[in-house]
């Protein structure tokens, strides 16, 4: 059975006016039922076609021309290249609380590719959800290879936006209901789901600075 969705949000002070002020989010990325691994170091999240786990995924362009690449559940099996990875490591800054640092990819149907570099706070909510562990960040160093996007089930959409590259400013979300305590127990195959937006300005830094983190539960 799927998790319940999670909607993270960085607020402080009016936080997403500031950040619609700065820019409008040129893309945006959603993924579920990925695999979750946590080794005691370095948390990772990977594509799976697997009992359970079957990833599924979508891509949009959201400034004209817009466009949206679909994946289908469990994808990553198919005879091409299209994956997804996160990894991102663990740094104790608090009670129930880490920094984490890492890289995305995002590869299509033939090769092409998003990448960037991840920056934020770890969040240990199970003192109010038993397991339940949250990630909200910022995307830097953003980069599109090739000229098109294309899924592997329907659609596909152009990444020559305007700007210059790399795109920096955007928000991550993950989630995922790890068994035990996430900072001490190692567990592998959780269903984890991440959400990103893409902007075109450096506004990443900006938002993050602007103060803290509030997770806002909303059950499916």
């Amino acid at each position: 059975m799927r998790m319940s969705k999670v909607s993270s949000a960085i607020v402080a002070a009016g936080l997403f006016m500031t950040a619609g002020a700065v820019a409008q989010p040129i893309a945006s990325a959603t993924y579920f039922d990925l695999s979750g691994n946590w080794d005691g170091a370095m948390f990772h999240a990977y594509a799976a076609s697997a009992p359970g786990l079957m990833s599924s995924g979508s891509v949009a362009r959201l400034v004209a021309p817009i466009g949206t690449a679909d994946f289908e559940p469990g994808f990553v099996a198919a005879a091409n290249p299209a994956d997804f990875h996160l990894m991102l490591n663990y740094i104790p800054s608090g009670p129930g609380f880490g920094l984490g640092f890492g890289t995305f990819m995002i590869t299509d149907a033939d090769g092409d590719s998003i990448s960037g570099n991840v920056n934020g706070l770890w969040i240990d909510d199970s003192a109010n959800t038993p397991g339940q562990v949250f990630f909200n960040g910022a995307l830097s160093n953003v980069v599109f290879t090739g000229g098109t996007f294309n899924g592997t089930l329907a659609g596909a959409f152009s990444t020559l936006f305007g700007g210059t590259p790399p795109y920096d400013g955007a928000i991550t979300q993950l989630y995922l209901s790890p068994p035990g305590n996430f900072f001490t127990s190692v567990f592998s195959d959780v269903n984890t789901g991440v959400t990103m937006q893409i902007l075109p300005a450096p506004g990443a830094a900006a938002l993050m600075g602007l103060g803290g983190l509030l997770v806002a539960r909303r059950r499916r």
